[in-house]
């Protein structure tokens, strides 16, 4: 069968080929290339897609075309009769974004935000936040207000140099209810975009989350501070593969680190973004006051311990004995502050309270569960009659603790400090 290759472009400093397949409209082909034009596609220099070395390829095909199986190299799109053609653009855009950041995963960090550059400096901005929270509004406010448009979907950063690559996307917009979200090139818009070969290159200046307020109300306007650990868990929330990131609550904090810290934008309208953030980038970003402790996950479990199979584990620690014994998930790590402790799992990020922090740290090594009620008796006083086993139960569920079936000797346990008070205190040494 036949192959074409129609344009190539660049996303996220990768090169995308677009190969269609006989049968597909030259007018599809030519609207998708118009809507991607801030990608800058170029026409192919050779129709034959076997001599181009792209590093992603999607491959248009029409709707009722036999495929084997999914290419290695890229992902298929099938086309429709012209009235399903705005929803064969709308998926045109995930398959692109979609790839890319299979690309590109551990190799940059991969946020959910929109990107804005200060075309004099190159300082950029990430703005970060889920669907629908006002991302590709706030791209159009600023980049209409002298800002140049990266993206409004993806931010994608090298940790190294925090250079962000440009992934100025068609914009996505809702033109009538009920429709597909129609895709336009934010330079049809009037909206300025990174096409000056002479722009500077766009550098990570700030992470800021965005807080779009609704309906009225008392609740002041503006760029407000965010606490280390509320930030970081936002940024692992609207990240793309950080499960195979190796230490990636590090490498984030070391991130927030680099850019002095997260903020958020507090904001009804998308109109008020530009006058909030018109001297943000002018201030050299001052370091954070708050350090600290990164707790690297365990990885393997120690050959003597051997984690309860689900079907003998106790449905309440209430049937624990206090000589069987507990230790932390090896998946589980975790990242401490004055502020408190923030755990990751595999698949989400969970915020821990001081008394389910000093839960997770008594537990380095091993501890059995007559062991935790003593120590934390010691830290907190007797408690009321059944806190302390909710509160091993809910660590439990959370997964960052397990029992294992081999339960120590239970010594005398000794009156040791909690590692939370230290870290408050200022005697545990938390430093990067």
């Amino acid at each position: 069968m036949t192959e074409t290759l129609v344009f190539s472009m660049r996303a996220m400093g990768a090169v995308v080929d677009i190969v269609a397949r006989e049968g597909i409209s030259p007018r599809f082909l030519a609207a998708l290339e118009d809507s991607w034009a801030d990608c800058i596609p170029s026409p192919a220099a050779s129709t034959d897609s076997a001599e181009s070395s792209a590093d992603v390829r999607i491959y248009v095909v029409p709707q009722d075309a036999s495929i084997q199986e999914e290419p290695e190299d890229g992902a298929f799109l099938r086309v429709g009769p012209e009235s399903e053609w705005p929803f064969a653009a709308q998926d045109f855009t995930s398959l692109v974004t979609i790839e890319l950041i299979k690309k590109f995963i551990v190799k940059l960090h991969l946020f959910h935000a929109a990107a804005l550059m200060r075309p004099e400096t190159g300082e950029t901005l990430a703005l970060i936040g889920p669907s629908g929270r006002g991302k590709t509004t706030a791209s159009r406010a600023l980049a209409s207000s002298g800002w140049t448009y990266l993206s409004d979907e993806t931010c994608a950063i090298d940790p190294e140099t925090l250079m962000v690559k440009p992934y100025p996307k068609p914009l996505s917009v809702i033109e009538h209810q009920g429709s597909p979200k129609a895709q336009l090139a934010a330079s049809s818009l009037g909206l300025r975009t990174p096409t000056d070969a002479d722009s500077p290159v766009p550098t990570l200046s700030r992470l800021i989350i965005l807080d779009r307020l609704e309906g009225e109300g008392d609740e002041p306007v503006g760029l407000f501070p965010v606490t280390l650990l509320q930030g970081l868990q936002c940024l692992a929330e609207q990240s793309s593969g950080l499960a195979q990131t190796p230490h990636a609550l590090r490498e984030l904090a070391r991130l927030v680190d680099r850019v002095g810290g997260i903020s958020k934008v507090r904001y009804r309208d998308s109109s008020e973004l530009p006058d909030i953030l018109a001297s943000v980038s002018d201030a050299i970003p001052e370091p954070h006051d708050e350090t600290w402790e990164y707790l690297a996950s365990q990885g393997s479990r120690d050959a003597e311990t051997h984690v309860l199979s689900q079907d003998v584990r106790p449905a309440s620690t209430q049937a624990l004995a206090d000589y069987c014994r507990i230790s932390r998930s090896p998946q589980a790590s975790g990242l401490l502050t004055n502020e408190g402790l923030l755990i990751m799992h595999a698949d989400r990020t969970v915020l821990y309270t001081p008394l389910g922090a000093d839960l997770w740290l008594l537990t380095e090594g091993g501890a059995t569960v007559g062991e935790l009620r003593s120590r934390l008796e010691q830290i907190y006083g007797p408690p009321p009659e059944g806190a302390f086993e909710l509160a091993l139960d809910a660590v439990l569920e959370d997964g960052a603790l397990i029992v294992s079936s081999s339960p120590a000797s239970a010594e005398e346990p000794s009156a040791l400090p909690s590692p939370a008070d230290e870290a408050a205190a200022g005697s545990r040494d938390l430093s990067s």
